[in-house]
C-alpha cells in the first residue's frame, strides 16, 4: 500500500493533496511514526486506534487545518493518506477532540520523549560539523474564555488585559528544527522553566557543547545575572544574551562619550566595557524613529577573536529566526486557534506541532534539497503547494499519483518528487 509512484500523466480519478501524500509517505519510509504506535492513552478503540488519531492530528497540521473542524472538510477526501495508515476514511473532528481532551501529564511526557528520540535519530543540526545556534524565546497564546484551564492574565505583545498561556521554545533557525518546548499559564515568566529548556537542549547537543560548537542565543527575558551564571556553569557552552534591565544599560552608558562608540549600522552604535571574569558586556545605543536614544546590554562569553562587538550585535539580531517561527506557527499551523479548553490537550497539540514541523524540515532537507523548492518557506509549502491536487490511479501493481503540470508550483513539486532522489526512497517514476 505504501509503494506509491509519482508521475505527470493525465488522470481524472481519485484526487489527493500531493503535499500531504508526499510528506506522510516520506515519514513512513523513514519510520518517523513508529514511536507513536505504542502511545499509552486510556481510550477504547471503536473504529480508530489512538495511533491513527495521532496520525490524523499530524496530517491536519501538515495540510494547515485552522481548527479541528477543518478536518471534516480538508481531510475527509484524503483516502490515499488514510489508506497508508490502515484507515478506510479519516476520523472526524469529534474523534480528534476526544483524543486531545484525554491527554494528561503522562501524555505530555510521552510526546516530549518521542520528540527527543526523533530529534536524536533525524536531526540535521546534530550531524553538522559547523557551529550550531539555538535560540530561546517565549510567545503568548491568548485564551480569554472562562473554560480554558490554567489560563491567566499576563504579558501578551501589543495586547493588553488578555488571558492565556506562555509558550517557551528552543529553536535552531539555520536547520529550522524545534529543539525544546514548555507551556505555562499566562502569568508565568519565561525563566520559570529555563532549567527545563536548558536540560533538554544539553541532552540533544552533548557532543557539540563538549567541542565548543553550540551557541545559545536568548532575548532579555532570559538575561538576568542569575541566568548568566547558569550558562557560565555549563563547560564549553557559548552564549549571547541581552541583559534583563534596560535601566542598567542606560546608567552604564552615562559616562561614555559618543565618539567612543563603534558604528554597527545606520541607527546603532556599540561600546564594549572592560571584560569581567571572561564575560564581555557590550552597550548598544540605538536611535528610535522618534529620534530618541535607547540603550541595551549584550552579554557574551564568545571571545573577541571569534566575534568583535559589531559582529556580536549583528549575530544577536539574527535571533529573529525564532520570532519568524512563532509567527509562522500561529498563522500556518494555526496554534493561536486553541483546539481544546483542556490545558494538557493544548500542550499535547503543541508537541505534535513541534514534532510535525521537524518532519517537514526533514522532508525539505532530503527531498527538496537541490531543487528549486529547497529554499521555499513552510507557508508556501502548506498553503500553496498543499492545495495542489494530484490524481490517484490504483492498479494491481501499485498506486500511481499523477501530478498535472498546470501551474509553475505544480511543475516544481512534480520535478522534485519524480526526480532521481525519490528513487533512493523507493519512489518510481
Amino acid at each position: 500500500m505504501n509503494n506509491i509512484n509519482f508521475t505527470q500523466d493525465n488522470c481524472k480519478e481519485e484526487s489527493t493533496s500531493i503535499w500531504l501524500a508526499a510528506v506522510m509517505q516520506f515519514g513512513l519510509k523513514m519510520r518517523f511514526f513508529k514511536h507513536f504506535e505504542d502511545f499509552n492513552l486510556k481510550m477504547k478503540k471503536v473504529k480508530y486506534s489512538v495511533y491513527q488519531k495521532l496520525i490524523t492530528t499530524m496530517m491536519s497540521i501538515v495540510i494547515g487545518c485552522r481548527t479541528t473542524k477543518d478536518i471534516n472538510e480538508r481531510l475527509s477526501v484524503e483516502k490515499l493518506s488514510a489508506n497508508m495508515f490502515g484507515m478506510d476514511t479519516i476520523p472526524d473532528q469529534s474523534q480528534i477532540n476526544l483524543l486531545l481532551t484525554r491527554f494528561d501529564s503522562n501524555s505530555i511526557l510521552q510526546l516530549e520523549n518521542i520528540h527527543h528520540k526523533l530529534f536524536i535519530d533525524n536531526s540535521n543540526s546534530i550531524s553538522t560539523h559547523n557551529s550550531i545556534v539555538v535560540d530561546c524565546d517565549q510567545t503568548g497564546l491568548i485564551a480569554n474564555g472562562k473554560t480554558f484551564e490554567l489560563a491567566q492574565k499576563g504579558y501578551f505583545s501589543k495586547r493588553k488585559n488578555q488571558s492565556g498561556y506562555q509558550l517557551s521554545a528552543a529553536f535552531t533557525g539555520e536547520h529550522s528544527e524545534t529543539v525544546a518546548m514548555t507551556l505555562d499559564s499566562g502569568s508565568t515568566h519565561c525563566t520559570d522553566h529555563y532549567d527545563d529548556l536548558l536540560k533538554s537542549i544539553i541532552s540533544k547537543y552533548n557532543e557539540q557543547i563538549h567541542n565548543g560548537n553550540l551557541i545559545l542565543r536568548t532575548d532579555s527575558g532570559f538575561g538576568s545575572a542569575k541566568n548568566v551564571e547558569k550558562l557560565l556553569s555549563i563547560p564549553n557552552l557559548k552564549f549571547v544574551t541581552k541583559g534583563y534591565s534596560t535601566v542598567k544599560a542606560k546608567n552604564l552608558a552615562k559616562d561614555i562619550a559618543y565618539s567612543e562608540y563603534d558604528k554597527a549600522d545606520e541607527a546603532a552604535w556599540v561600546y564594549e566595557l572592560p571584560q569581567i571574569n571572561k564575560v564581555r558586556y557590550i552597550i548598544v545605543q540605538t536611535l528610535s524613529k522618534r529620534g530618541n536614544l535607547k540603550y541595551s546590554l549584550l552579554i557574551t562569553n564568545i571571545i573577541d577573536k571569534e566575534m568583535n562587538a559589531v559582529e556580536i550585535f549583528h549575530f544577536y539580531n539574527k535571533r529573529q529566526t525564532i520570532e519568524a517561527f512563532f509567527k509562522m506557527a500561529k498563522n500556518v499551523y494555526h496554534i493561536k486557534n486553541l483546539r481544546t479548553s483542556k490545558f494538557y490537550g493544548i500542550y499535547g497539540f503543541l508537541w505534535l506541532v513541534f514534532i510535525t514541523h521537524n518532519l517537514i524540515s526533514s522532508f525539505k532537507f532530503t527531498i527538496l534539497h537541490g531543487t528549486k523548492l529547497e529554499n521555499i518557506g513552510v507557508r508556501v509549502l502548506v498553503k500553496s503547494i498543499g492545495s495542489i491536487k494530484a490524481f490517484v490511479e490504483r492498479t494491481s501493481r501499485g498506486i500511481n499519483v499523477n501530478i498535472p503540470s498546470m501551474t509553475r508550483l505544480s511543475r516544481l513539486i512534480a520535478d522534485a518528487l519524480c526526480g532521481p532522489r525519490y528513487i533512493q526512497l523507493s519512489f518510481n517514476i
